[in-house]
């Protein structure tokens, strides 16, 4: 059965300008250059085969390798107007912004098959197939701005899907979520169960789904132990699960009195740990809009598809979200806005040092 990866923190390719020219990804931009991008981001998935992990790179110079081809063991493909092409990642280079804070951000470069002809020197429709989509894992870079271009640094043939910005945000079997009749575990709940929000009371779930996998790399859980995050019991959720965190220090930080942190920028290897090994059960909540809930007593989110998941999803359960919510099967549809701000993983660091 197929997967999904979801990337919403992405634009194409030709929003972007290098020294003020288009450029075409299928080399590095130069390093020292000026490079900048406009408009809006946009989002888009990648369709694998069971167990995949990774997204495989250009190991081929501009060919797509017979393993990721339509039909392949590790077919790599995204829909596009209802019809799928071969896609690979292909490098993934970094740029600076301007001072006082010169903020490096990672750009990863994705190659799509245009015309499945396995070849990705082409120009179809008008469109590059080098540097089709440009995703970046570390968040979006502000619009308008000028960055320093600098050098790859990531060009080894395949990286996690996570790694680049794909996310699976979930909670694992057991968790105790708060709701209208006290607390039930996440795996028993159904679309139409009201479910405690922080900020909106009691809310109808839209829909749940869940996936076992792996407890291995980019999908081990992380263990967040009884009170570290004031949670009643241990609290198990997906690396990219985000956590309310609230204090002065996220106002003196970053405005704001309460932000998101990823669970996996949590760890310390002591209250909060990942597990590796054996298999998880991992199950998602989802409502018309992005809410906090308690799990375990501890403020968290529900299920996000808009900027920041689509997530790791097999076919039945993506089509199910697209006939709940059709924009998502739209490249261009507007995100669901988040409920808080999310920190990358170098704000979190100021925030809990």
């Amino acid at each position: 059965m197929p997967i999904y990866y979801g990337y919403s923190n992405a634009i194409f390719g030709t929003q972007s300008t290098v020294n003020g020219s288009a450029q075409n990804y299928s080399f590095a931009p130069p390093t020292g250059g000026t490079w900048t991008w406009s408009g809006v981001t946009t989002n888009f998935h990648v369709r694998e085969n069971t167990g995949a992990t990774v997204y495989n790179g250009d190991v081929t110079n501009e060919q797509i390798g017979a393993n990721e081809q339509l039909g392949g063991t590790w077919e790599q493909v995204t829909e596009i107007g209802g019809t799928y092409y071969q896609t690979i990642w292909d490098y993934t280079f970094e740029v600076t912004g301007p001072g006082p804070d010169f903020t490096v951000y990672r750009i990863g470069v994705i190659d799509v098959d245009l015309n499945n002809d396995d070849d990705l020197n082409d120009v179809v429709g008008g469109a590059s197939e080098d540097g089709y989509y440009l995703v970046f894992p570390d968040g979006v870079p502000p619009a308008g701005v000028s960055y320093t271009i600098g050098s790859i640094v990531e060009n080894d043939g395949s990286t996690p899907h996570t790694g680049l910005g794909a996310q699976v945000v979930c909670f694992a079997a057991g968790t105790l979520i708060e709701t209208e009749t006290g607390p039930v575990e996440v795996q028993f709940l159904q679309p139409g169960d009201r479910v405690m929000t922080r900020d909106a009371g009691l809310q109808e779930l839209t829909w749940t789904g869940s996936r076992r996998v792996n407890a291995v790399g980019d999908l081990a859980p992380v263990i967040i132990t009884k009170g570290a995050l004031g949670n009643s019991r241990d609290l198990v959720v997906s690396p990219q699960h985000r956590m309310l965190i609230e204090g002065w220090q996220a106002e003196l930080w970053f405005g704001e009195t309460e932000v998101f942190v990823k669970a996996k920028d949590l760890v310390n290897d002591d209250t909060i740990y990942v597990r590796r090994g054996g298999k998880v059960n991992y199950h998602h909540i989802l409502f018309d809009d992005h809410q906090v809930v308690f799990a375990e007593g501890a403020a968290s989110e529900s299920f996000h598809p808009g900027p920041h998941a689509l997530g790791a999803l097999d076919q039945g359960t993506c089509d199910e979200l697209i006939r709940l919510f059709p924009d998502l099967d739209s490249i261009t549809a507007p995100s669901m806005p988040a409920a808080r701000m999310s920190l990358k993983g170098f704000e979190a660091e100021c925030l809990l040092n």
